[in-house]
């Protein structure tokens, strides 16, 4: 144990370093602020209010969701890419009819998944992907990585995507979004799922009417306030928007010192002043 923490400590140096020689030729740039000041029981988003929402390709058809944290990075879950290969992968970013759209997919040239994920209760569900080419202008805005642990019981959030608008049914082809509550550690624990399914790196989160569903995963769990941080990235449930059982995510502020290094090559943003 005491070799993998001296492991784990040299990563997270080295990833410091890496990190402050990439600052240093990074463009300042500001995250969580979008141009303009289906889920179940959501409604759809409008142009520009989303921007670091992107959907997830595989073999050309969406599959999950991502959020953009940099210009060429997204976080996913693991689960969305896992055993794909990378060749399959590919992102749309700043769409809000999948359908209908005639942008072209974005190639994934890397995926970094967690290397704890349990591919049997998808504890550490989280994923970085890297793209071949950096987001152009016109369509890069990021959403803010959270700065530490902080209590988020009981907070207001929005989760986003393309997922089924009622449980069991098609998927949507416009972005849909909605606002959930978070619920505390303990509720989370104390859930229809039973305490052994769900692990502090989760949180759960969901609203009467009003949860992410299929096709909804690997999109962000977002808090609006002061400014757009990724606090969530969907993960599991059972069924949608039953009662007793919320969603389930990825706590991405659990996975800061693994975020740190898997994003050591990329110009993150930083929140308004």
């Amino acid at each position: 144990m005491f070799r993998t923490l001296c492991l784990l400590a040299a990563a997270v140096a080295a990833a410091s370093s890496a990190a402050a020689a990439a600052t240093a030729a990074c463009k300042p740039c500001t995250c969580g602020v979008a141009r303009r000041g289906r889920v179940v029981g959501g409604v759809a988003a409008s142009p520009g209010e989303m921007p670091w929402v992107a959907a997830l390709l595989r073999d050309g058809r969406v599959v999950c969701g991502a959020t953009v944290v940099a210009r060429d990075h997204l976080i996913t879950a693991t689960h969305c890419v896992y055993d794909v290969e990378v060749s399959r992968l590919g992102v749309l970013v700043g769409e809000l009819d999948v359908n209908s759209t005639r942008a072209r997919a974005l190639h994934v040239s890397h995926v970094t998944q967690h290397p704890d994920f349990n591919r049997y209760n998808y504890d550490n569900d989280i994923a970085v992907l890297r793209l071949e080419e950096p987001l152009p202008d016109a369509l890069y805005r990021a959403a803010c990585l959270p700065d530490d642990e902080e209590n988020l019981s009981g907070s207001d959030a929005v989760v986003s995507g393309w997922g089924s608008t009622v449980e069991k049914g098609p998927e949507s082809n416009i972005l849909m979004k909605t606002t959930v509550q978070i619920w505390s550690e303990e509720e989370c624990s104390g859930a229809g799922y039973g305490r052994s399914k769900v692990t502090p790196r989760m949180l759960c989160a969901n609203a009467a009417g009003r949860d992410a569903c299929t096709g909804d995963s690997g999109g962000p769990l977002l808090l609006s306030q002061p400014h757009y941080t990724i606090v969530g990235v969907v993960s599991w449930g059972r069924g949608c928007a039953r009662r007793g059982y919320p969603g389930v995510y990825s706590r991405v502020d659990r996975f800061l010192p693994w975020l740190r290094v898997a994003l050591r090559h990329a110009c993150t943003c930083t929140p308004p002043a």
